[in-house]
């Protein structure tokens, strides 16, 4: 049994999201390309429970695994977000047990912050919670989410890292230096690599970019890869094929 999770989000067919095609459409796609999970974005969603539903009925019937990625902040104006509640709640409609988030601003974070989020997750049962490092300088800084797992580890909080191997380089750091210091705490990998510099950079395919993202996914002990970039089929494919060969 293949214990390793491969998991394409859906920004895979951006074109086709940006049509406004549902994503309960793209994801036998996502298995016919040899994945057994894919990532549904919550802001390419309709809102309604009928499209969640669907979703899960379309993974369902092709045996792949759901996880949930939420573009928004954990931490929101110091306070657990208040709208956590209802994307657990569209996570399990999805059939999903895994849920990412960004991370937020540990800025005059609350004393009851940890407190009112282990509430919030021990009420809903078993689930894998990680958060991750966006192209937002305010919220994915290196020191702010080192400063997080702080908090993490002196908490006990049940959260794990979803760690993007190119988004540092909008945040003014870079993989290398952050895998140094988030190794540990990081469950999951966001697979892309990136292209120029400036306002001239962009995700690419694993092997277009500048980055060695096999040597950065030797510093880590995981078994979740997540492909997040928009690129041909093929580009995909064999870029799955090559990471599935270090494993």
């Amino acid at each position: 049994m293949n214990l390793n999770h491969y998991i394409l989000n859906t920004i895979a067919f951006k074109d086709q999201l940006d049509e406004g095609v549902s994503q309960a459409d793209l994801v036998s796609k996502a298995k016919n390309s040899g994945f057994n999970f894919v990532e549904i974005r919550n802001e390419f969603l309709d809102g309604s429970t009928a499209e969640l539903e669907k979703i899960k009925q379309a993974a369902d019937s092709v045996a792949i695994g759901v996880y949930y990625s939420v573009n928004d902040p954990l931490i929101k104006k110091g306070q657990v977000n208040p709208d956590i509640d209802r994307y657990i709640s569209e996570m399990k409609a999805l059939g999903s047990s895994h849920l990412k988030m960004n991370v937020g601003n540990v800025d005059n974070i609350s004393s009851t912050f940890a407190d009112d989020l282990k509430a919030k997750i021990s009420a809903n049962g078993e689930f894998e919670f990680n958060v991750e490092n966006n192209q937002t300088l305010e919220e994915s800084e290196l020191e702010n989410i080192v400063a997080f797992f702080k908090l993490v580890d002196k908490s006990k909080l049940p959260i794990g890292f979803c760690f993007d191997t190119a988004n540092w380089y909008w945040t003014e750091s870079e993989p290398n230096t952050a895998a140094e210091q988030l190794a540990s705490v990081t469950k999951y990998l966001h697979l892309k690599n990136k292209s120029g510099t400036g306002n001239s950079k962009s995700a690419t395919s694993l092997d277009k970019g500048e980055i060695d993202i096999k040597s950065l996914i030797s510093k880590f002990n995981v078994n979740e890869y997540g492909f997040e970039y928009a690129a041909p089929s093929a580009e995909i494919e064999h870029d799955l094929n090559e990471i599935m060969a270090l494993n």
